[in-house]
């Protein structure tokens, strides 16, 4: 009797053994299978935000296409009628209408003003960028000074180029149509080996006294917003990020390379 209860014994054991060893594989494979699920997982949203960031620069490549042609479209009418503008102002002068001649000139000057020129760098995106933001600008009646040297940039991610220089563009253009001046700079250019963005806007009063921190909300999109951003870009690509004011001018100058 004692000889046979062990043998259960013995038996029991064994089944249980193999049922823990049998548990234990199970939970080795499904802890296999679920590291193959979440690699795939990984994969597949790397794969989205390849082609989501794809689909932005077609996206931005069509808008740069037609931003182009409509001001070439704009250039060729202008070159097209600057032949009988000239023609006005010679049959002016001929009947010693000087005045008039003065107005008619004045008139196809402001035309002129209000038309920014392209921008061609050789850097597709850059012109892009600068093209558009300038052009708004200056229909919003601001002065602009630009300086742009034809850096490529390459070590940089378009989105991550595009964010930088586009909010430091929409600050600058909020920025300058909230003071009276209404002044924008923008100078792009290689300095001792670096690329450097400097942008300034015109400005009433201290910005950085009144606000240090820069600090921005929905209902007030000014030079605060887009900051954290512009920072995060910078760093990313072991920039430097200089804030400043001077001489009435409200100055941000981005260090890369």
């Amino acid at each position: 009797m004692y000889l046979i209860l062990v043998v259960i014994i013995i038996i029991l054991g064994i089944l249980l053994i193999g049922q823990i060893n049998k548990r234990k594989a199970d939970q080795a494979k499904y802890e296999e299978q679920d590291k193959l699920l979440t690699r795939y997982l990984a994969d597949n949203l790397d794969m989205e935000k390849r082609l989501s960031d794809i689909r932005d620069d077609y996206d931005k490549q069509q808008e740069m296409a037609e931003e182009i042609r409509r001001i070439q479209q704009q250039i060729g009418l202008l070159k097209h009628d600057m032949k009988n503008h000239t023609l006005v102002i010679l049959s002016y002068l001929e009947e010693n209408k000087t005045e008039e001649a003065r107005q008619y000139a004045g008139e196809i000057l402001d035309k002129l003003n209000r038309m920014y020129t392209y921008v061609n760098v050789g850097n597709s995106l850059l012109s892009y960028i600068i093209n558009s933001k300038l052009s708004m600008a200056k229909e919003q009646g601001i002065e602009i000074k630009a300086e742009i040297e034809n850096l490529s940039f390459s070590y940089m991610d378009s989105v991550d180029f595009s964010s930088l220089l586009n909010n430091m563009l929409d600050n600058a253009v909020n920025g300058a149509l909230e003071s009276g001046g209404k002044k924008l700079e923008v100078n792009i250019v290689s300095e001792k080996g670096f690329d450097v963005i400097t942008v300034k806007n015109s400005i009433d009063g201290s910005v950085l006294k009144d606000n240090p921190e820069l600090a921005s909300s929905k209902e007030e999109p000014g030079h605060g917003y887009g900051m954290k951003q512009m920072k995060a870009v910078t760093e990313k690509y072991e920039g430097n990020i200089d804030i400043y004011e001077k001489d009435g001018m409200f100055i941000v100058r981005v260090m890369l390379g």
